[in-house]
């Protein structure tokens, strides 16, 4: 894993080189839409702000939890006994990821989506919440953090299929049972080979309107290789990093290109 300094040291890198952050000179009007629509939109809807109330509460719960958690790069489980709000600051999306999530699929619209990796379900709650018409599906291997998904998407009235399983003898079954996936949000065992057979198994379920999301792309060098590989994959046609994720998309009309842009 990538430590606290030098990760310090690559995202001031990132946030003084990248660019685009308004959308200056983008040739492109799908990315310049992306910027603009989506990255810099600072609406807050009701249910919007329905889901960062719930976010609050979860991040000063003092609730423990115990269970057995299995970390990138090993192979055994670990017995872990941590206040919920530690688990929810860990472990889960911030407040401004989790708006950007919100705001990319209100307005893209996913029909079909799923999540490889669930946690506690902040992140659930979040894409929940701005598809409530959408199938949503989300896997998680630790049973404990299930229930406290489950506890929040009650509370928010959502539908979410949560699925206990490992990722790697799940994903596939899950996969099977669709024909193709809108969206996809990458969250889960933070390995480069993991990873990378996490994004081929659902590159066979992807489209041309698809788009995949990774998150802690800058995690780990495992993760920045990983992300490498996979933005230049043939079959993608835009990646974008804003440093803690990035960002991939599939329309065959647009131009291959890369993208670093400040967030």
């Amino acid at each position: 894993m990538i430590s606290h300094l030098r990760y310090s040291l690559k995202y001031i890198r990132y946030f003084l080189f990248a660019k685009h952050k308004k959308g200056h000179s983008i040739h492109s009007p799908f990315v310049y839409n992306f910027i603009t629509k989506v990255l810099n939109n600072k609406t807050e809807h009701k249910n919007l702000i329905e889901v960062i109330n719930i976010h609050n509460k979860y991040l000063k719960s003092k609730r423990y939890i115990e269970f057995k958690d299995i970390g990138a790069g090993t192979n055994y489980y670990k017995s872990k006994k941590l206040k919920l709000g530690k688990i929810v600051k860990r472990s889960s999306i911030d407040k401004k990821h989790g708006k950007l999530i919100y705001n990319l699929i209100k307005y893209y619209d996913p029909s079909n989506i799923l999540e490889i990796g669930t946690s506690v379900g902040i992140s659930s709650a979040y894409i929940a919440q701005a598809a409530p018409q959408s199938s949503f599906i989300s896997i998680e291997g630790v049973e404990e953090k299930i229930q406290i998904a489950k506890e929040i998407s009650l509370k928010l009235n959502q539908k979410t299929e949560f699925i206990h399983g490992n990722f790697d003898n799940t994903l596939n079954s899950v996969l099977e049972k669709y024909e193709k996936f809108d969206l996809v949000f990458f969250d889960g065992n933070h390995t480069k080979q993991s990873t990378l057979n996490y994004f081929n198994s659902s590159l066979e379920k992807s489209h041309n309107e698809s788009i995949f999301i990774f998150d802690d792309i800058h995690w780990s060098t495992d993760m920045e290789e990983a992300w490498e590989i996979i933005k230049i994959n043939k079959k993608v046609k835009v990646s974008i990093d804003i440093f803690r994720m990035g960002l991939i998309f599939f329309k065959k009309k647009l131009s291959y290109q890369q993208y670093v842009i400040k967030f």
